[in-house]
């Protein structure tokens, strides 16, 4: 028994190559995407973009610290009666 080869032809659009274009594009962007992830390079550069952040965070801590005790300081002042706040009107200014 001999088979007969049949001939199928599928004749395709413009808007089907328009998205099919367009699949593979984006295919092409989410692997590329992908793979510079796993770039080693890419990872120290955000790890050293964490160790960065990491330390203004610490630096903010501190100064909010250094901060935190200045004030406490001048309130316990003002706590005891060594320093006291009057609070007068303000002069008049003389016009231009």
């Amino acid at each position: 028994m001999t088979r007969r080869r049949r001939e199928i032809r599928i004749v395709v659009d413009r808007y089907t190559q328009v998205c099919l274009t367009a699949i593979a594009v984006l295919l092409t962007v989410l692997i590329v995407g992908l793979w510079a992830d796993f770039v080693p390079s890419a990872r120290s550069a955000r790890a050293a973009d964490d160790a960065t952040a990491a330390e203004q965070t610490k630096q903010l801590i501190e100064a909010q610290n250094k901060t935190t005790a200045a004030v406490d300081k001048v309130a316990d002042l003002l706590r005891s009666g060594e320093v006291k706040v009057q609070v007068m009107k303000r002069p008049a200014r003389p016009e231009e």
